[in-house]
């Protein structure tokens, strides 16, 4: 399956080899680490060994990991994936933006193109989402994508030697309405 989803500032689409310095760049941020507990210093073989395991990933339909660029300048912004859980037909959605590319609405519009991906393209029936409490601008794109509240995990990941509290948010198929992307 080849994938390229467009939406009206970006495209979404497989990282190449070309892409690993870009990765390296964007996800050695000391903020991004600690909201999303990736390693840091983050190293370019972390990177490489990430992009060297899409392709199967993607050819088995268990995963889709994929490159959030910005159409004007061509440049990987962000990441974001769907796993999917076959045998429940639901996905987990998986998502981070560089920091210099905050609140340009960038991750909205990557979720919603994601989440008609999910239900269109794919047929899940849920798609769903968490995020740490305190990462209020995540939460706040998962709102505006229409997913929902499901409940809180207490303490349920260990960031920085600290037991953080994870939100899961949640859309059915059912409540699901096309967006515009």
């Amino acid at each position: 399956m080849v994938i390229k989803l467009e939406t009206e500032h970006l495209c979404i689409e497989p990282f190449t080899n070309e892409d690993v310095f870009r990765i390296k760049e964007l996800a050695n941020d000391k903020e991004l680490a600690n909201i999303l507990g990736l390693p840091h210093p983050y190293k370019l073989e972390f990177a490489q060994n990430w992009v060297d395991m899409q392709p199967e990933l993607i050819r088995s339909g268990i995963e889709y990991p994929l490159g959030i660029v910005f159409k004007e300048s061509r440049e990987i912004v962000g990441t974001i994936t769907l796993r999917i859980d076959k045998g429940n037909n639901r996905g987990e959605l998986g998502y981070w933006i560089g920091k210099n590319y905050w609140g340009k609405g960038f991750a909205t519009e990557a979720v919603n193109r994601m989440i008609q991906f999910g239900f269109i393209e794919l047929g899940l029936n849920k798609i769903w989402a968490s995020a740490i409490s305190r990462n209020r601008s995540s939460i706040k794109v998962l709102e505006k994508s229409g997913l929902r509240k499901e409940g809180t995990l207490r303490q349920n990941r260990l960031l920085l030697n600290t037991y953080e509290d994870v939100d899961v948010y949640g859309i059915l198929k059912t409540e699901y309405k096309v967006l515009k992307v």
